[in-house]
Order: structure tokens, then sequence, then C-alpha cells
């Protein structure tokens, strides 16, 4: 292992006050035989954020181990753009992300990706399982991924938890100066980073419970308000096509179908459940992209224009 190897972890944060100290103690904490710069991104929170980040790194600015780089934004950048601005102050050897809601829970983590990385050079990815906490019923669920086969797999399924990774910094910059600015406008910075570090190398699944995921009410992509949702889900598909139409070496055009059908049922079922007529009508043309034949009832309604109310009583819910 290079002598003076570093791994630098971005936190990424916005009026995250309760939660931000158990961010940065489970960074802190880890056991590793390599220094950690931590550089947090503080996006202008109007709260207590700031003090608290301050006071924590005055505690621990004695350890040798421990290179803060702190930057309290006087204008809010948004989160994307924050993000962004974090990536471009790292200078370690590798990449991984706390984001200043979310925590992690195994003290090993880092080392045990690093130790992975540095011995097996055709990986430039590691992730991990994680466990999910629901701040508003205070409930976790432990939620297992799996190992991606390729490029085409993650291409159809993101199976990342953002929290859990360590990623070569190289192939973050190659990210950055290839397919960034194309994809920059997107609510979503970490599935492009995926799909692009997996067209040049093979990511790795380790089967362990690294972090915990808080759910909150509002985010890019858990939110009540189902408009936003749609919007997410779009984002996604663009983002998906983008990738497949650059680098994916099969049939696109069957592809691409079913990336369309994926999304539409993710958001006709979205808007069923949420007896939103509305968004069902702008999105029932993309029903024929729907392979499973249980939803092409969903086109039987759309063409025989049964009482919307009626058809979500009797299919809502359906999976």
């Amino acid at each position: 292992m290079e002598k003076n190897m570093c791994v630098s972890i971005l936190v990424i944060t916005y009026n995250q006050e309760n939660y931000i100290l158990e961010t940065l103690k489970g960074i802190v904490n880890q056991t590793t035989n390599f220094p950690i710069e931590i550089i947090i991104s503080n996006d202008c929170s109007p709260d207590n954020t700031n003090k608290i980040i301050e006071d924590f790194i005055a505690e621990n600015k004695t350890n040798k181990d421990i290179i803060f780089k702190y930057f309290n934004h006087k204008t809010n950048l948004g989160a994307i753009n924050n993000f962004y601005f974090a990536i471009k102050q790292a200078t370690g050897k590798y990449i991984a992300i706390c984001e200043g809601d979310d925590y992690w829970i195994d003290n090993t983590k880092l080392q045990k990706q690093v130790d992975f990385l540095e011995n097996n050079q055709e990986y430039n990815l590691v992730y991990t399982d994680a466990k999910y906490f629901t701040q508003e019923t205070n409930e976790f669920d432990l939620q297992r991924t799996q190992q991606i086969d390729s490029f085409d797999d993650l291409l159809v399924k993101n199976r990342i938890f953002t929290l859990t990774i360590c990623l070569r910094k190289d192939v973050l910059d190659m990210y950055m100066s290839e397919d960034y600015m194309h994809l920059k406008h997107l609510p979503l910075g970490d599935y492009p980073l995926w799909l692009f570090a997996s067209t040049k190398g093979k990511a790795k699944y380790m089967p362990i419970v690294s972090a915990v995921y808080r759910i909150l009410n509002e985010s890019a992509s858990h939110s009540k308000n189902l408009s936003k949702v749609v919007k997410f889900e779009e984002a996604v598909n663009e983002c998906r096509l983008y990738f497949l139409d650059k680098y994916y070496a099969g049939d696109k055009e069957k592809l691409k179908k079913k990336l369309l059908g994926s999304k539409a049922l993710s958001i006709i079922r979205m808007a069923l459940q949420n007896k939103n007529e509305e968004i069902f009508n702008q999105y029932k043309g993309e029903l024929k992209y729907i392979a499973d034949y249980k939803y092409k009832y969903y086109l039987i309604y759309s063409l025989a224009k049964v009482n919307f109310k009626l058809f979500t009583k009797t299919y809502y819910g359906a999976k």
C-alpha cells in the first residue's frame, strides 16, 4: 500500500443539525492504516449545522490521520452543484460518500474496501448492503443488494447504495472530463458515476452492512409530492438513455423499449396508488412498452375509458 495514500470522504450537508454529528462520528471512528480527508460542504444551512460542524472539527483537529476541509457556503448552490463542488476538492486516491443525514456503522468499512481495490486493479468500485431508517416511524429495515454483473445489468437497475461506496478517484476524474457536462443538469449525481465506472471496470459487492440511510419525508428520490417523484423518474430514464446511446453494445432499440417500460410501470403504479388520473393519462401511451401481461389491464382501461375511480378501486395496490 502506498505510504501517503489518502481516502477522501465527501459529506454534503444542508439544514441537517439533527443528523450531521452522527455522520461525522461514523467517519472519524473508521479504523484505517491510511489518512483520511473529510470534505464537508455545507450549502448555506440556515439552522445550527455550521456550529455543530465547527465544534466537531475543533474537538478532532489534533488527530494527525484526519484532514478536515470545511466549506461553509454563503449562498445556496443546490444539492447537485454542492455535490460536484465537493468532488472537485478531493485529493485522495479513493472517494467515499456519506451525506449529512446518513451514517456509517462498520468501523472497518473503508479499510476493507481499500484493501480490496488495492489488490484487485480490474475493479474500480466497491459497495455494500445498508440499513434504511425511516425517520417518521423510527424503524430500521435491512436492505440487501447484489452483485452487479456488468454495465448492462446496472443500466437496467441501480443496485448501489451511495453511502456504501468506495471509488477510484481517477475514474471519477475521467467521468468529470468525459460525461459530466452532458448530465450535470439532472437532479442525480451518483447514478451517472456508477454507470460510467461500470464501463471502465468491474464493481464489487461486499455482503456486509456498513451504513444507515435515513429516509426523510422530502428528498429528491423520496417525496410525498407525486409530480416531484415523476420528475426524478424522468431524470433517471434520461440518464439511462444517455449511457445506452453512448456505451451499450447490444440491441439499443430493444433495451430502450425495456427502459421505457420500466419507467412507465413505475410512474403508472404511483399514479394509481395516488388516484392521480392526470399523470396516468400523461403516461398511458407508454403502457405499450410494459412486458408484464398483468399490467396490460392498464392499457385496456385507457382504451375502454372506464371510470378512473372505479378502475383504481379495482386495481389499487396491484403489484
